[in-house]
């Protein structure tokens, strides 16, 4: 009898991605159906933002990796799945963002996305989202 190991997803290639800002790499881990919820201030879980399918994922991550920011990933938890992480952003006019991200995992793509983020009140541009 042969038994295939359930497929993980490659972490360390999400999180490069992730911290050098490369939509065209990130946008390859979803299924062709994914979803990406995110809730934050302005869309609270009641109206959250919901993306659907990889051309609205593709054109969100196009616009987050567009900006001028940094990107640091750590507290990961990685398992078949299911992914757990947190990302601290930070623009050069000193606001910081800080979203916890849960991902479910289907043959090691990201067919389910959801981001809790919080921004600094203070120091962030009135007006900017994610």
């Amino acid at each position: 009898m042969t038994t295939s190991a359930a497929k993980t997803i490659d972490f360390s290639d999400l999180k490069r991605a992730i911290e050098c800002s490369d939509a065209d790499t990130l946008v390859q881990f979803y299924t062709d159906d994914a979803e990406m919820i995110i809730v934050d201030r302005n869309r609270p879980p009641s109206a959250p933002m919901t993306l659907l399918g990889k051309e609205e994922i593709t054109a969100f991550w196009r616009d987050v990796c567009s900006r001028n920011m940094t990107h640091r990933v750590g507290r990961e938890v990685i398992g078949v799945d299911r992914a757990a992480f947190v990302e601290e952003c930070a623009y050069p006019d000193g606001c910081h963002v800080m979203s916890a991200m849960t991902l479910e995992l289907r043959d090691g793509r990201i067919a389910r996305h959801l981001t809790v983020q919080a921004w600094d009140e203070v120091s962030c541009a009135p007006g900017r989202t994610s």
